[in-house]
């Protein structure tokens, strides 16, 4: 097997990272220059398998619709074009979060593997040095390991936790940071027990900032029930995009 064809595999079969990390490793391989470019079969090819990966991912399919099926002789600007058009909205997203407190001295929860996370806590860290984290093992996938180890080999303040502690946690914590693979009006959808910290801390009264993108909107969410679930909007919980917190319409508004 060639190291591009690899490449696509390991794309396809991961199930650690989040939307927006796969996105930029798709750009990544479709975009090799050099003597590592794909030739055009190899990137028709690549078009075609990329779309087994999970509906729930609806960054990554937003990149494969722009793309379209196939390559051509203007593939690499197109790919250009979405890379100057995209690549600075985790910093933007990360930004407006920033904008919405001091976050000196505090304790933030954090569940899964996301690349949008990633660069909004990287952020705060350099804006506020004492911020420190606590980060759920994230199971079934255990992914939040991963992510534990990315932000201590930098020097982030940050501390593994069994996902069944959290209530445990919750009168330490002033807030917890999620991820975000799609939303609507009404709810988002993120990694499982994203809902259960949700509600865990909206009932003591601790927000819950949800990070994405415009990108990730869609007119009503569909998922896999395997390892995603959607959470509604509620009080408390709010949706931080590149432009903002965003409106959203709440269950109890939804149902009266």
């Amino acid at each position: 097997m060639d190291r591009f064809t690899e490449r696509i595999n390991t794309i396809i079969t991961d199930r650690e990272h989040g939307s927006s990390t796969l996105v930029q490793w798709i750009i990544d391989a479709l975009g090799d220059r050099g003597d590592n470019t794909p030739s055009r079969a190899q990137r028709r090819w690549a078009l075609k398998e990329l779309r087994n990966i999970d509906c729930s991912m609806v960054v990554v399919h937003h990149l494969l619709d722009t793309l379209g099926t196939e390559p051509g002789d203007d593939f690499q600007a197109r790919l250009d074009d979405y890379v100057h058009r995209w690549s600075d909205i985790p910093a933007r997203v990360a930004r407006q979060l920033l904008s919405l407190g001091d976050w000196n001295g505090a304790r933030v929860l954090l569940h899964s593997h996301s690349g949008m996370l990633l660069s909004a806590i990287e952020q705060a860290h350099q804006a506020a040095p004492t911020i420190c984290f606590c980060q759920t093992r994230s199971l079934p996938g255990d992914e939040g390991a991963t992510q534990h180890r990315f932000l201590t080999d930098r020097g982030i303040a940050c501390d593994l936790v069994n996902d069944e502690s959290i209530a445990s946690l919750v009168p330490s914590l002033d807030a917890a940071w999620l991820g975000v693979d799609q939303y609507d009006d009404h709810c988002f959808v993120n990694k499982v027990g994203s809902g259960r910290i949700a509600r865990t801390l909206l009932a003591a009264g601790k927000p819950v900032y949800v990070l994405g993108d415009s990108r990730k909107r869609v007119r009503q969410v569909a998922h896999s029930g395997e390892l995603f679930e959607a959470v509604p909007f509620t009080e408390g919980l709010h949706l931080v995009t590149e432009y903002g917190v965003q409106p959203t319409v709440s269950e109890a508004d939804y149902f009266s």
